[in-house]
Formats: structure tokens, C-alpha cells, sequence
């Protein structure tokens, strides 16, 4: 019987064990490799057949979370870095709390043994969707934390009656939706093509221009020397008119007018 575990990696894998073989397979998609190839073996084919199949879908989430980032800083007429994400709150009309400001709220919904385990967490009141946040993590950190979750509303993972209930670095337990969750939050915060546009490699500038953790900015300096490896910019029509979007900020920046992590003008 066919077994398959979800890997959390800078690229995420997945392990199929079949027979007693275990074929390990990173999710060469990302790569831009093409393993149909494989599938000429006729012993392992029902296997490498799943196995593809899997790694289809793997990549179709990360595409739709990657995309739904674009969209909203496109629909929410961000154009500058670092993202402000007060418009995109205001833009979709969440509520955004500390844990500190919603504790009569947090103790009426019996929530205070879930914020002691995770940093965020999202539940509607009502209608409206609501992220809650630790104030005990540095700036950078929420800035993700939030991030995150607004990720989850958008990619419709939490609804009226749910509630999510991790957020916390990414780790090998993660579920796909944890995974799509922290894939949205890289591009919103630090979309490539903008990172590309400002010539920025290094995770500290990311950091800097971004605002975000320094272990958030090394997976994207990770990912950004794996697309420039591959010159993977601008190959969509989305991304193209993001870049088209920040083409003022990044002039400014290049010209010196203003650094990355200042705005063009105050917010």
C-alpha cells in the first residue's frame, strides 16, 4: 500500500514508500525539471504515477498562494516596500488585535490555552473576519504572524464557526494549509519580482527593505538564488504588472531617493 508524508522544505518534498522501496523526490516543479521521464520504468509506474500526481497538486497550492499574494497587493494598490498592511486590513475589513488588547474577548471565546501555544489565530465574529496576534514577538515577526493569517482568509481556509489554530515558523508537521498560510505571506511581504527589481540577494537587505525576521529573509534569499539561478522573473502576466506597479518606488530607490524599508512619502 502506498504511503505518502508531506515534507516541510525550503522546496517541499514528498516521500513515497512502495514495496519496501522509499523514493524520495523533492518537488522538482519549483525546479523546473520534469520527471514524466520517469515514468518509462513499468515496475514502478503505478507509483511514480501517484507520486506525480501528488507533486502536481503540491505545486498548484503553492501557485495559488503565490498568485492570491499578487492579486491582493495588486487589488489593494500596494506599491511600495514595506508593505503596508494596514490598507490590505482595511481593504478586506479584518479586525487585527494583540492578544493583550483582546483578553475579555480571547477569555469569552475560551481561547487563552490556544494563544499560550500559538503566535496568531484567526475566527470570524460574525461576519467579520478577526486575527489576533502575540505582542510578545519582536515587530518583524508580527508583521509575518499577520501576514499568515490574512492568508489563510484569503485562501478561504477559515470560515464562520472555524478557527486557526497554528502559526508558528515553519516546521516538518505542517499541513499543506499551514504551508500555503506561509507561502502567502513570503510573497505578500516579499514579493520577488520587487526583491529582483532592487537587486537584493543578501537575507539582511531583505530584511531591511521588507521588515521582516531575519529567518523569514534567509528563505527568501534561498528562493531568490534558485530563480536567479533559473531567471524565473516577469513569467507571468500577474507578476508583470506587479513589477509595473512598484516601477516608481524601485526608480526611486535606484536613484537614491529613498532607501528600501523608507516609503516614497509618508504614510
Amino acid at each position: 500500500m502506498e504511503r505518502v508524508k508531506f515534507i516541510s522544505t525550503p522546496c517541499p518534498a514528498l516521500v513515497l514508500q512502495h514495496r519496501g522501496g522509499i523514493f524520495i523526490v523533492a518537488a522538482a516543479l519549483y525546479q523546473g525539471y520534469n520527471y514524466q521521464h520517469l515514468l518509462a520504468d513499468k515496475a514502478h509506474n503505478a507509483s511514480l504515477q501517484f507520486l506525480w500526481r501528488c507533486l502536481f497538486v503540491s505545486y498548484k497550492d503553492y501557485q495559488n498562494a503565490r498568485d492570491a499574494a499578487w492579486k491582493i497587493l495588486l487589488d489593494c494598490g500596494i506599491d511600495r516596500l514595506p508593505v503596508n498592511l494596514n490598507i490590505i486590513r482595511d481593504q478586506l475589513g479584518v479586525r487585527i488585535v494583540s492578544y493583550k488588547d483582546a483578553k475579555a474577548l480571547i477569555q469569552k471565546r475560551n481561547l487563552t490555552a490556544l494563544t499560550v501555544q500559538t503566535d496568531g489565530l484567526t475566527f470570524y465574529a460574525g461576519e467579520e473576519p478577526v486575527i489576533l496576534y502575540s505582542e510578545a514577538c519582536s515587530p518583524e515577526r508580527i508583521r509575518f504572524t499577520i501576514a499568515h493569517e490574512l492568508g489563510h482568509i484569503v485562501l478561504g481556509h477559515v470560515a464562520p464557526g472555524s478557527i486557526t489554530t497554528k502559526n508558528r515558523e515553519p516546521s516538518p508537521g505542517d499541513s499543506p494549509q499551514e504551508t500555503a498560510a506561509n507561502q502567502f505571506a513570503a510573497r505578500l511581504l516579499a514579493p520577488a519580482c520587487v526583491l529582483w527589481g532592487l537587486d537584493l540577494h543578501t537575507a539582511d537587505e531583505i530584511a531591511a527593505a521588507c521588515r521582516i525576521s531575519k529567518q523569514a529573509a534567509r528563505f527568501r534569499a534561498e528562493r531568490m538564488k534558485t530563480l536567479h539561478d533559473r531567471n524565473k522573473f516577469l513569467s507571468s502576466l500577474l507578476e508583470r504588472k506587479l513589477y509595473q506597479r512598484f516601477m516608481p518606488f524601485m526608480e526611486a530607490v535606484c536613484c537614491r531617493e529613498v532607501r528600501p524599508g523608507e516609503s516614497l512619502q509618508s504614510d
